[in-house]
Parts: C-alpha cells; structure tokens; sequence
C-alpha cells in the first residue's frame, strides 16, 4: 500500500452569499470576506480495493439487466459492486425463479420482470462488477421461516450461490438479509407483513445462532468469500422500537465466525430548510455513528458494509429529491464514509429507476407532474457518484483532506469542505467537494508543481432538478499553482 505525504493546498474563499433555501442560489458558510485555508493530509491511509464502491441492485420495473442500452451505461458507470436482488426483496426472494417468491409480497410489482442470474450475468460481465449476494433467510416455500427450516432454507441459498459460481459469477461478497432489525416492512397504513421479521427471527439472538452456522457453511463451501450480517444505526432515528435499540448489544456478543456487518444509511430529510442546513446532515449523523456503531463494531473487529445510503426526501413534495443538491449529499456521505477504513464497502441505493437512483429508468424521472426526464441518463445522485467511482476506481490508496481553517455551512458546525488524495499509477489524483455558496480559489502548486487538469461538475444552483446531462455544468481545464472551484462543486484534479 503506497502512502501518500507531504501534501499541501492553499485555497482563498471569496466573500458568502446570503444563506437561501435551495430552490434560490446559495448556502453561507461561517467565515466572511476572503479567507486562506490550508489544506494538508490527515487521517489514516487506506486502501482501495476494486469492490470498495458500488450500487445497490434494485431492479424491480426494468430496464432488464441485459438491455444493451442499460449495460452500455453500467459499463460506463464501472461500480465495482452490485448488490443482488437489493433491498426488501431478497427477503422474499426465489433465486429460481428470477422473482419474488409465490404470493403477494412487499414490494412485488404486478408486472413480472426476468431477473434471473442468467440476465443478471449479463450486467456483471458489462460492468466488471462484483456481485453482492444478499441471501434470502425470511422466508421458504412462498412462506415466512422458522428455525427448524433453517438447515433446509441454507441449503436452498447454497443452491444459488453455486449457481452463480457456474455462471462464471465471482462469490466474494454474500449479505444474510436486509433490515431485519425492524419488526417487518414498514408502511404506512400498517400492512400483513410488518411484523415478517420478528415473526422469522423473534430476537437478535435467534439470528445471530441460526447466522453462525449458514457463515460457517458458506466459508466451508467458498473458501476466501467475505460474510456479513445484518447491524443497525439506530442514531438519529425517531420512534426506535425495542427490537432495533437493542439489535447491536445481543447480535454482536454471539456472533462467531462472521466477517462484517452491513449498516443502512438512507438519511431522512423531513422539512424544507436552507441548502447549508440540509448538506450539513450527513457530516452531523456521521459524527453520532462514528462515535457510537462504528466504535461498537471496531470492538469486535468487524467490517463494514454501507450496502444502501442516499436521501430519503420526506419533504411535502419531494422538493430536494433529484435536485443538484441531492448530488451533492450523497457526495458528502460517501466522502465520509470512505475515510474510515473499517468501512470496506459503501452502496448507492439503488441502482435504476426515479430520481432518487443513479440512473433513470425512464423518462418520469419526477412523477407524472415533473419535468421529463432522459432515460438511462444519470441522475444528480448518479452524477457525483459515477466520478468519484471513477476516480477510486484508478486509486491503490486513499487519505482525506483536512482544511484549516475549517469553514463550515452556516452555524451547524458541519464542513464546507471535504476531499480525498488518491495515489493512481498515473499520479496524484485529488476529488475536491465545495459544499458552499462561494467560489474557491485553489492554489495547488504544493500539491501539482507542474500543470494539472481539472474536471469540475456543478450546476446553476443547488436546486437545480437534474433531468439529464443538459443539467449540469461540466468544465475541463488545464492550468498550473491556481484554478477556483465553483459553488456547489465536485472536482477532480489530476497531474498533467
């Protein structure tokens, strides 16, 4: 593993903007007038494996995994990871079958869709991706499970992971579940199938018991292949039930043999406020599960899989879902978790569909109310991930920035600032997020002493609905010491 050192920016910040919600132009940061910041390596380097970042594959309403069109966007895209089914479904899932188990099940749309591994093959082989295989441990039969099936159920997910062995499919990944910290699938009014889970794993304990045995027999039959159980991160989170609260604390004592545990951050965004007080959440949410989940499972020396993270936009009218600023949070959140190298995984969720994905299904990306949409065009979350999936793409290591002084949104204390040094075999490679309203100048001659390029995205403004390419504002230079960095901006800086 290379370390990078020795490595220092100069960036003057131009005078704030006043602080407006994000339909308008703009977030304040805490400093005023023009103000120097330094930026230097800090934190532990870490190393960047070919399945660190990825998509979570929901693909439930198509485009079908070998639609040629959809593939040519994969491939484009290169995740390194695609999680299989994805989400909810794989509670309820038939690897058989290429769908949902018989009957009527959460999120089981009334249109069939092959999702077979034989089409799903076909996504992997575009994309060169790594399959996640999130196992099915609910349900059995077209039938919630119990305990004294549970040899049976293992032997039917053992079934579908030779057969994607014979697929020529890679097993190095395998998911026990989704989200079975909650009662059962939550909606709202209550349905047949909240309490699903509970019903399946009464407890923590029962899970982590019956879990042991399907790792042991999953390393036994893969040898080398990395297994996780399902953990929470009940920060943050309103009306937790006993259940979710007390997951971790009997789960982890009792865990043998396992060699991560997966976490869900879908952050939930309720009410409209300005674009500095939105974009500081994932920095404030990630400092309460650093300190606590992340502290909690470093104890027990276990890995971390990020298998779903992005917004949740609960707003009346989903005012930020789509928006240049929902790119630019799930830039942030995935810049914050891959500073940790206990987290070896981190999952856009999800891969196809509206706004909220990484790629539009159609072209009703907002509703039938919204502006069109182009399909299998990125979304604004698609757009920040799809480069800095590219830039840890090239990466052997990675070392985040640290910028003092440190300019923060608003009063919320949160980081205006965020980046990743990465060494490539072609050279120094630096991703540069401006989360602020202001104008960055970057003197970067501590970092390139010869020219460096620079690739910027950004948009007209925070609230900018990203429809399609035509959306955002892309800039390609070439320069030497100094480039400033607009407001609002992902930027990747290479040398020469």
């Amino acid at each position: 593993m290379s370390r990078l050192t020795g490595l220092a920016v100069t960036v003057l910040v131009a005078a704030a903007l006043p602080a407006v919600n994000p339909g308008r132009a703009g977030t304040a940061a805490s400093a005023r007038g023009s103000t120097a910041v330094t930026v230097r390596l800090a934190g532990p380097v870490r190393p960047v494996t070919p399945w660190l970042l990825g998509l979570n594959g929901v693909n439930r309403t198509g485009p079908v995994w070998d639609d040629q069109s959809f593939d040519a966007v994969l491939r484009k895209f290169a995740p390194g990871v695609i999680r299989y089914p994805g989400g909810t479904a794989a509670n309820y899932w038939d690897w058989q079958a290429g769908w949902f188990q018989p009957g009527n099940w959460p999120g089981k749309p009334g249109k069939r869709l092959d999702d077979t591994l034989a089409v799903f093959a076909a996504a992997i082989r575009a994309s060169g991706a790594t399959p996640l295989y999130d196992l099915n441990t609910v349900t059995y039969g077209g039938a919630i499970g119990s305990a004294a099936l549970s040899s049976a159920m293992l032997g039917q997910q053992l079934e579908f992971l030779r057969a994607a062995a014979a697929r020529g499919l890679p097993v190095r990944l395998v998911e026990l579940g989704n989200e079975l910290y909650l009662n059962g699938f939550r909606s709202n009014p209550p349905n047949p199938h909240d309490h699903d889970y509970a019903k399946r794993f009464p407890a923590a304990a029962d899970y982590a018991r019956q879990m042991n045995a399907w790792t042991s027999a999953i390393h036994h039959a893969f040898p080398g292949v990395s297994v996780a159980v399902v953990a929470t991160d009940a920060n943050d989170v309103g009306g937790l039930t006993v259940r979710r609260r007390t997951w971790n604390s009997q789960l982890l004592p009792l865990l043998r043999g396992e060699n991560a545990v997966t976490v869900h951050e879908n952050l939930r965004v309720y009410h409209r406020d300005t674009a500095a007080d939105v974009l500081a959440l994932p920095y404030l949410h990630f400092q309460h599960f650093e300190a606590r989940e992340l502290k909690l499972f470093s104890s027990y020396h276990l890995a971390v899989w990020i298998t779903e993270f992005n917004m949740t936009d609960f707003t009346h009218g989903h005012i930020y879902q789509g928006t240049w600023l929902h790119g630019l949070f799930a830039a942030e959140e995935a810049l914050l978790f891959l500073r940790e190298p206990d987290i070896t995984y981190v999952g856009l969720n999800a891969t196809a569909g509206l706004s909220a994905a990484a790629i539009f299904a159609g072209a009703r990306g907002f509703g039938s109310g919204g502006p069109p949409t182009v399909p299998l065009a990125l979304t604004a979350a698609g757009t920040t991930l799809s480069m800095i999936q590219a830039a840890f793409g090239r990466a052997s290591s990675a070392q985040p920035l640290a910028f003092t002084p440190a300019l923060t949104l608003g009063t919320t204390g949160a980081p205006a600032l965020l980046g990743e040094a990465l060494a490539t075999p072609s050279g120094r490679q630096v991703l540069l997020l401006n989360l602020s309203s202001r104008p960055v100048i970057l003197r970067l001659g501590a970092v390139f002493p010869g020219r460096f390029t620079v690739t910027e995205v950004s948009a007209a403004s925070a609230g900018t609905r990203v429809t399609g390419p035509s959306s955002t504002i892309v800039t390609s230079s070439s320069a030497a010491t100094t480039i400033t960095l607009r407001p609002y901006a992902l930027a990747d800086v290479r040398s020469g």
